[in-house]
């Protein structure tokens, strides 16, 4: 991914009340959905250990399909 300007910060944590929180998201409502696309695809590939690197491939043999 390339040049982005926002970062997880795994150390920040805030105990706020539902209007407070609700009031935090407001922020973020005026990105258009490329923005938020590329959040998405950020803190996914931070969270699960992928970042700089190719999103893996779905592991479909843990699943069986059944002709009902």
């Amino acid at each position: 991914m390339e040049n982005l300007t926002y970062r997880l910060d795994r150390t920040a944590f805030e105990a706020l009340s539902f209007d407070d929180a609700n009031k935090k998201i407001q922020s973020s409502v005026h990105l258009n959905q490329q923005e938020r696309f590329n959040q998405f695809n950020y803190l996914m590939a931070v969270a699960y250990g992928f970042l700089g690197k190719p999103w893996p491939k779905m592991d479909r043999t843990a699943f069986e399909k059944i002709k009902r």
